[in-house]
Parts: C-alpha cells; sequence; structure tokens
C-alpha cells in the first residue's frame, strides 16, 4: 500500500534531531554515529535541554573539529525531551526525520537502508540492540501486528524507528504535556491518522540503558496510571476498527490485562477500575504467560482478579 504522503520535497534525505540534557560522556560518539550516514542526512538539530554539565561545550568541540557537517545547535529551556524534539519541525525540510536521544548510536548506514528498503512507509518500526549497564545485550524486535505492537509495547524504539516528515508534522509532533507513555502516545497517534507503518528486523541502532533521569524510577505509581490509561484509549479504538479481527481482539485484551497488572502493583484500586471498565463484561481469563504464572491464573479463575492481587501481594510479602 503507498503511503498517504507523498514527497513534494526534492530532498529525499532525513533530519536528525538530538535532544540533549547532561550528556556529556555521550553527545560526542553520538554525533559521530549521525556522521556515519554519510550525505543522507541533510541537516542535524542539536537541541540543548537546561543542561548543567559541559554537554554544549562537548558538542561545540566536536563541530569545531568536523566543520563541514550540517549542524545546528539550538536551545530549549522548557523541560523534556519532547519539547526538544519539537522545537526543529518547522526547520525540517526534508521527507524523513531521525530522532535520536544523546546517549544512543546509529549503526553505519542505518538511514540509508531504511529509506531505501521502505520507501513508501511512514512510519518504520524497527529492531534494536539493548546494551544494559553492565554491558550485557539483547535484541528486541518489533510486533508485525500494528495494533498489538502498540498495545504491549514493542512498535519499534523512537531511536531505531524512522519517521516521515509528513507524518509527524500532520499530528503536531510531540505531546510535550506528558511526563511518560510519550512515544506510545506519538505513535499512537500516527495510527489514528492512518499513515503507513512497516517493520524493518535489521539491527542498525544501538539502545543505552539509563542509569537516572526517568520519571518511572522516581514515581512509577503515576507512570503506570498513564501507561494503563493509554492503552485503554487504544483498547477502545482498536475495538472499534474494522481492521481487527477477533483473534486480534483476544490478543489485545490479554496485551492489556498485562498493563492492568503492572498497575496493580502500585495502586490495586485503579487497575481494578481499569479491569471493570474493559474486561469484566467479557468474562476475561487471562493466560500464562510471563507475567501471569499458572499458579496466579488458577487464583484468577476462582477467586476473581481483586482477590488474586491480594494473594499474590501476600505470597511476596510472606516470602521476604
Amino acid at each position: 500500500m503507498k503511503s498517504r504522503f507523498p514527497s513534494k520535497n526534492s530532498i529525499d534525505k532525513a533530519t536528525v534531531i538530538v535532544p540533549c540534557y547532561n550528556v556529556e560522556a555521550y553527545i560526542q560518539e553520538c554525533l559521530e554515529s549521525v556522521a556515519l550516514q554519510g550525505d543522507t542526512v541533510h541537516h542535524t538539530y542539536v537541541v540543548d535541554n537546561n543542561s548543567s554539565d559541559n554537554t554544549v561545550n562537548q558538542v561545540l568541540k566536536w563541530h569545531a573539529a568536523n566543520p563541514s557537517f550540517p549542524l545546528t545547535l539550538l536551545s530549549e529551556e522548557k523541560p523534556g525531551a519532547t519539547a526538544a524534539r519539537n522545537l526543529p519541525l518547522a526547520r525540517v525540510e526534508t521527507k524523513w526525520i531521525q530522532f535520536l536521544d544523546a546517549d544512543d548510536l546509529l549503526m553505519a548506514d542505518k538511514i540509508v537502508h531504511q529509506t531505501t528498503s521502505f520507501p513508501e512507509a511512514d512510519v518504520i518500526c524497527a529492531a534494536s540492540e539493548y546494551l544494559a549497564i553492565d554491558g550485557s545485550k539483547h535484541e528486541k524486535f518489533p510486533e508485525a501486528k500494528i495494533p498489538l505492537a502498540l498495545m504491549k509495547g514493542l512498535a519499534g524504539n523512537t531511536c531505531a524507528n524512522l519517521f516521515r516528515t509528513s507524518a509527524i508534522k500532520l499530528v503536531d509532533g510531540w505531546d510535550e504535556s506528558l511526563e511518560s507513555s510519550q512515544e506510545t502516545d506519538l505513535m499512537f497517534r500516527l495510527w489514528q491518522a492512518e499513515v503507513t507503518f512497516t517493520q524493518d528486523i535489521q539491527i542498525k541502532t544501538t539502545i543505552r540503558e539509563r542509569r537516572n533521569g526517568q520519571i518511572s524510577q522516581h514515581q512509577p505509581r503515576k507512570k503506570w496510571l498513564r501507561y494503563t490509561s493509554l492503552r485503554q484509549q487504544m483498547l477502545r479504538e482498536f475495538e472499534k476498527s474494522i481492521s481487527v479481527d477477533q483473534m486480534l481482539r483476544v490478543e489485545l485484551n490479554h496485551a492489556f490485562f498485562d498493563a492492568v497488572r503492572l498497575l496493580a502493583k502500585q495502586d490495586l484500586g485503579e487497575a481494578l477500575k481499569s479491569f471493570n471498565a474493559n474486561l469484566a463484561s467479557k468474562n476475561y481469563r487471562p493466560k500464562v504467560n510471563q507475567i501471569n504464572s499458572e499458579l496466579y491464573v488458577l487464583a484468577f479463575c476462582v477467586f476473581g482478579f481483586k482477590n488474586a492481587e491480594i494473594l499474590r501481594k501476600s505470597l511476596l510479602h510472606w516470602r521476604k
């Protein structure tokens, strides 16, 4: 299926947008990875977001050593990567946008591989390599069914993916009001706009685990409330779509229940509300998976969701 956004821009290249906050140890290596993309990159915008370390100096130092590299350093005072990513959007002249966090890396020819392999796509959901703090690595691949990918958080990664500029502008970029789930929110709004998604299973991006600075580490309840609320919106929207068949609906219910269980660890009352509003009337029964053990599923079937969660917490307390 052809894209809903035929390119009217003669520059069939990419613009790279790199938000920065206290990444002095990473930004030069990040920019080196952008330079590896060659002339498929038309311009790179590095957006400093109130860094208090030497991030800006490191950017200037790198650019001084690479004066021919097309780079503009901007500053965004509003806190958050979403505001930093949105700042250069009005300046973008290219067909494609590559968002890249300053502590992540693009492998050689990542962008040209995607633009030539998937020229008709609006969103390329890509595989990636995750590098943990302890040095261990694991690979993560996108789910092929987009509604299920969005529900399970398997629609690639912001830095591994590639976006058509007209699609990003169609949905007005990133939602700056969100403190978490920004990536899923953007991808869901793109789905609602009926843009063309595809999957790239080649690994061309390294995503590094971060030590700090994530809201999920400091406000887990708020994070999981947003996480589940967004998936509630998605579930209801997907159920209205004629492209979602019965088997996929079942899979979406299971994925939503997994989200509700994650919320239950922080707030059982809110989790129970979500379950009752979306799954109780369907006579839902969970399946055994990485989140739901056989014992848990048995407890659910005998005692119901609320009591199964209470039993789980009591068992964990007893084991301690």
